[in-house]
């Protein structure tokens, strides 16, 4: 006959194994919440710069021309479509640059100082798309507060078109 003797209890096995198992899955399912709201922020400024290129080329020269209206300033351009867009974001830490692209040169103008547009044709009379460049920056500062402020930049760049 085999006489087989029980085991030795294990008397808080559970507990050391949830003490090293635990931290780990909280650390892991926090970063995973504040990398989700990294990529939300970032597609939220690309969003504002998208939407901000697309009022800029709409409100150039030839709609200055057609309702005889001055065109939006930069400081417009940024208080008018990106700081509506930003919910849940500080507006002070916001960047928004407008530039104006010129087709044949390729040269940047700041968008404030683009009263010297050209008409839009080359000199063999050939039509030229002017293009409008808005870069939109985001200081974040990822909930953590480990890390300092992570800038977010998103580069949009439309056609002039009305």
């Amino acid at each position: 006959m085999v006489v087989r003797t029980r085991p030795g209890r294990r008397r808080g096995a559970v507990l050391v194994e949830s003490a090293i198992v635990y931290p780990l899955l909280f650390l892991l399912l926090f970063g995973l919440i504040v990398g989700g709201l990294g990529v939300f922020r970032y597609q939220q400024v690309a969003c504002q710069a998208r939407e901000a290129a697309r009022y800029a080329c709409v409100h150039g020269a030839q709609w200055q021309k057609e309702t005889h209206q001055t065109c939006p300033t930069a400081a417009q351009v940024r208080e008018d479509v990106v700081v509506p867009l930003a919910a849940g974001m500080d507006p002070a830490k916001l960047t928004v640059k407008v530039e104006w692209i010129d087709e044949i040169t390729g040269a940047a103008a700041d968008w404030d100082e683009a009263s010297k547009w050209p008409t839009g044709t080359t000199q063999a009379g050939d039509r030229v798309t002017n293009r409008v460049r808005v870069t939109v920056t985001y200081a974040w500062w990822p909930e953590v507060f480990l890390a300092g402020p992570i800038n977010l930049k998103s580069v949009s760049e439309v056609p002039m078109a009305f």
